[in-house]
């Protein structure tokens, strides 16, 4: 018999609490349910559910599609900045009449 039996060998998986907060770009940004939208066989897909908190504005809820980690972070960065922009251009009442 090569190396351990195999019921000695369980495979670990990171599961985050839900929902989760993290910041981006200094925005709490709110992760209320991540599902999965592969299809068989092919590559992962995912569609986040998001809620992002803005200098005391609540947003909608809305979906964000990401393929990774990596790309739901720099798909919230673009969501942050337009928030920012849109301040910018228009000011904040207007604002939150836009993301509420």
């Amino acid at each position: 018999m090569l190396g351990k039996p195999p019921f000695l060998y369980v495979e670990t998986a990171v599961l985050p609490v839900l929902p989760l907060t993290i910041e981006v770009d200094g925005i709490p940004v709110e992760i209320l349910e991540v599902k999965d939208s592969s299809l068989s066989g092919g590559d992962p897909y995912y569609l986040a559910v998001i809620r992002i908190y803005y200098k005391g504005i609540q947003s909608r809820i809305f979906t964000i599609p990401a393929k990774s980690e990596r790309e739901l972070i720099n798909k919230l960065k673009i969501e942050v900045t337009k928030l920012k922009y849109l301040e910018y251009v228009y000011g904040i009442e207007e604002l939150k009449g836009m993301i509420t």
